[in-house]
This record gives C-alpha cells, structure tokens and sequence, in this order.
C-alpha cells in the first residue's frame, strides 16, 4: 500500500514490493506470481472489510430507526471509498473492474432486503427487483465516488444524498433537517 500510495499502479512492480518487503523476488513469486495477483490480494482485502462493514451495519441490533440504519449503510460504504488515501482509490478502483468481488455483498445484501423485517432491515421485505435496483444504485454511487475524484461532491454531500434516496425509495418520511445556526 505504501508504494501504491507513493508511485501509482503503473510504477508498482513486483521486484518493488520484494525490496520494500525485505523478501527475495523468489520469495513473492511463491505468493504472488505477478503485479496482478498483489493487486487482487489488496482488493479483496479492501472488499471484504467494507462488506463486514455494510453487514454489521445491516444487522446491528442497537440501531434502533430506519433512518439510522440506512445512514449506517450508507456511512459504511462511504467510508471505503470515500475520502481515503490515493492507494485506497487505487486499490478501490481496481476491485470494480469487472471482477465480481462486489457480487457476494450485493447478494448478500439483496437476499437481506428481500428476507428481514422492521427488526434487522429498513421497512421489511421488498421484492427481488426493488432489493435488485436498490444494491446496484448503490455500487454505481461507489463506482461514481472513486471515479469522479476531485469533480464529485463532498462525501459528506454524497452520504446525504444517499439516505435521502433511499429514505425515498422505501415510502419513508425524511427526518426534519436541522437548522442551521447562523
């Protein structure tokens, strides 16, 4: 991560990581055969901790409201690929390229949408195109959030814009907004 953060993906090679490692070529071949087999590792090691993220928010019993629970969410996915260092944006955008690492947590998360009550979901079970639409808006918002960079809104921005198309999506009634102290 730390010659990803210094040098870019391009100047990441395996006699580098080897040499930052302290380990012999030889060595890293016997783990990773190539630059490619790194970058996977690193993101599926990034993949699976926001998916214990997103679930534990998903299923944490303490949170007691709909609206709390769709910020949690949504607060868990923001954090993984919000405002994170350059090679946790690398590392991100690799882990979208088409490999599927996100298709356990969104059918994970689909299946949940589609399964839970008041109790552990949002607003109770929704149909297998609702819960669908729903998990895939959100790998879009994270696709968009790693691609935009700099151009996109603040994460802040994109977290309330998130809960409030949710909220929308489920029939609930938006919380008031706090008034701002002048």
């Amino acid at each position: 991560m730390r010659l990803l953060e210094q040098q870019g993906v391009e100047q990441l090679t395996t006699n580098a990581v080897a040499a930052a490692a302290g380990v012999s070529i030889g060595t890293l071949y016997q783990y990773f055969p190539h630059k490619q087999a790194i970058l996977d590792a690193l993101a599926d090691r990034e993949v699976a901790a926001m998916s214990a993220r997103v679930m534990a928010a998903m299923e944490d019993p303490d949170i007691a409201t709909p609206h709390q629970r769709i910020a949690a969410v949504v607060g868990a996915v923001a954090e993984s690929y919000g405002q994170r260092h350059r090679a946790h944006r690398l590392v991100a955008t690799h882990s979208l390229r088409g490999s599927g690492r996100l298709a356990p947590l969104l059918s994970r998360l689909m299946a949940f949408l589609a399964t839970e009550g008041p109790a552990g979901g949002v607003t109770g079970p929704i149909d297998s195109a609702d819960a669908f639409v729903l998990t895939h808006a959100f790998a879009g918002v994270l696709r968009a959030m790693i691609g935009e960079g700099a151009d996109a809104p603040r994460q802040k921005e994109i977290e309330e814009s998130l809960v409030r198309l949710v909220i929308s999506f489920f029939g609930l009634r938006a919380l008031p907004q706090p008034v701002s102290q002048a």
